[in-house]
C-alpha cells in the first residue's frame, strides 16, 4: 500500500511538472521590464526661451524621449502579437538591427 501511495504522489508531481513546462511559449522573447516604467518628459531649462542652443537641446531631448516611448510600445505590441493576441491594429515594424561599423 505504501508503494502504491508513493507511486501516486510521484505521478501527480510528474504531471504537474509537465503541465508547468508546457505553459512556456517557445521562442518568446519578453520585452524588457524597463518598458513598463514611465519616463519623465524632459523639463525645459530656464534659458530655453533666450538661448537657441538650449532650445535645440531641449527639442532633441523631447524627440529622443518620444522615440524611446514609442519603441517600448512597439516592443510590447509585437510581443503580444507573437502570443497570438488579437489586436484591432497593426504593430509598428521592428527597427533594423544595427551592425557595428568596421574600424577605420
Amino acid at each position: 500500500m505504501l508503494l502504491s501511495k508513493s507511486r501516486t504522489v510521484f505521478l501527480i508531481i510528474a504531471s504537474c511538472a509537465v503541465a508547468v513546462a508546457s505553459c512556456e511559449t517557445p521562442g518568446a522573447i519578453f520585452p524588457p521590464a524597463e518598458d513598463l516604467r514611465v519616463k519623465e518628459k524632459p523639463v525645459p531649462p530656464d534659458d530655453v526661451l533666450t538661448s537657441r542652443i538650449a532650445g535645440e537641446q531641449h527639442d532633441n531631448a523631447v524627440e529622443a524621449w518620444g522615440e524611446e516611448g514609442w519603441a517600448a510600445v512597439g516592443r510590447a505590441c509585437r510581443f503580444w502579437r507573437a502570443q497570438k493576441m488579437p489586436l484591432p491594429f497593426e504593430c509598428p515594424p521592428a527597427p533594423p538591427e544595427r551592425r557595428p561599423s568596421p574600424p577605420g
